[in-house]
């Protein structure tokens, strides 16, 4: 049988409706940009059930049918199977499906992220089993994510996501141990992955076009906003979930006003927070300072949105590496927000951001304050985020990627 040039299994899922398939729409992206550096591609994910797909309304579909010449391509559905119950009833058929996409591809790539259900670790299991060569990739560092996520939670459920998370830690690091190339999305993920590793690399993830660039137009438009004294626009892009800490992204807000700052604010998004946010703008007597856009599913008006804000304003609160960070950049919109690893990376050697450590919301307003007096300064942020988002787009990192995944997986 001939033999596929790359297997990737993704924690990313698929959708079924009918007899067709769906993906994420940047992840598809990512596929294209996969099968533009090897010949073909496998793609082994789990099946979202549809009542949670349908209550989803942060997620774009796209159909699989739609991707750049789909005969490149090689989709396998595998079981959502995040319960133990349901992992363990399912395990061995799913390994044995594993076993024979491992034993007839050339190169093996695997995004883990979980414990039950991540079919991406039992995949490094079963290639270790082979004595095959694997790479690992991963943007969170996953056991940290679930600490933080449930740290004001009741005992028990403490408890029981303790011993989740050192379970998770300890299988990770085995598997890490016997990868031969690590891919850490973000410094935060190589701080605490590479250790375990001896060929790691940093990456950078992303899905936006070099035409995505804020052009010099567009950017001297920008910057003549700023220094002509309009109100400075600040804009966020994500879910309003815990990991992201809208409540301090309020709070740094309201700090912000009370300094006298000139700006408008803009949330992008939707998330299981959104009631409390709402509540919280109401009694800081915020919402004339402050827009709740929703999900917003059209990426080009995603992208010109942030290109049109002088600032992006974040609060994240775990050890992740989002995207729209990375986005803000390539708009020319600076990042200021709460220290990590992976925004300090972003920008020290190329600029375009302030940061203040996590979760010291006052400090964050008084910085959005000083930015909002200091056009001068901002101004020159603005310049230093253009001249570094102009290095991140798909083509090249992917290309990247793969000339690092064909010289360790031999």
């Amino acid at each position: 049988m001939k033999h596929k040039d790359m297997l990737l299994v993704l924690p990313v899922p698929f959708r079924v409706q009918g007899n067709k398939l769906f993906f994420e729409s940047q992840a598809c992206n990512g596929l294209e940009q996969w099968a533009n550096n090897f010949e073909s591609v496998i793609v082994a994910a789990p099946v979202i059930p549809e009542s949670l797909a349908a209550q989803d309304a942060t997620t774009t579909w796209r159909n699989t049918s739609s991707l750049a010449t789909p005969n490149r391509f090689e989709l396998l559905p595998l079981p959502w199977a995040y319960s133990p119950l349901k992992f363990i009833s399912c395990y061995i058929s799913v390994r044995a499906s594993l076993a024979e996409l491992i034993s007839r591809c050339r190169y093996l790539q695997f995004a883990i992220g979980g414990l039950f259900g991540d079919w991406a670790a039992v995949a490094a299991l079963e290639a270790h089993k082979q004595c095959r060569a694997y790479a690992i990739h991963t943007d969170r560092v996953e056991h940290e994510v679930i600490l933080n996520l449930t740290r004001r939670a009741k005992l028990q459920t403490r408890i029981k996501t303790g011993v989740m998370a050192a379970l998770m830690a300890r299988y990770h690091k085995w598997i890490i141990q016997n990868c031969s190339l690590g891919l850490w999305h973000g410094d935060d993920c190589f701080s605490a992955y590479s250790p375990f590793c001896q060929n790691n690399y940093l990456i950078h993830d992303i899905h936006t076009k070099e035409s995505d660039c804020i052009s010099d137009i567009e950017l001297a438009e920008k910057i003549q906003s700023v220094t002509s004294g309009q109100k400075i626009r600040i804009c966020y892009v994500g879910r309003i979930d815990p990991m992201k800490a809208p409540l301090d992204w309020v709070r740094a807000i309201g700090k912000a006003r009370d300094l006298e700052a000139d700006f408008h604010a803009t949330w992008i998004g939707s998330g299981i927070l959104l009631a409390q946010m709402k509540v919280m703008i109401a009694n800081l007597n915020l919402n004339s300072y402050i827009e709740l856009l929703g999900f917003e599913q059209y990426r080009d008006k995603l992208l010109k949105r942030i290109k049109e804000s002088h600032l992006m304003l974040f609060s994240h609160v775990t050890p992740e590496s989002p995207r729209c960070l990375i986005e803000a950049l390539v708009c020319g919109t600076p990042i200021i927000g709460y220290r990590s690893k992976y925004a300090e990376e972003l920008i020290q050697d190329f600029g375009g951001g302030m940061l203040v450590p996590t979760k010291d919301w006052r400090q964050l307003g008084e910085l959005i304050a000083s930015l909002s007096k200091d056009r001068l300064r901002l101004s020159q942020l603005i310049k230093e985020a253009s001249k570094n988002g102009n290095r991140f787009n798909d083509e090249t990192v992917f290309r990247q990627r793969s000339k690092l995944i064909k010289e360790h997986l031999p």
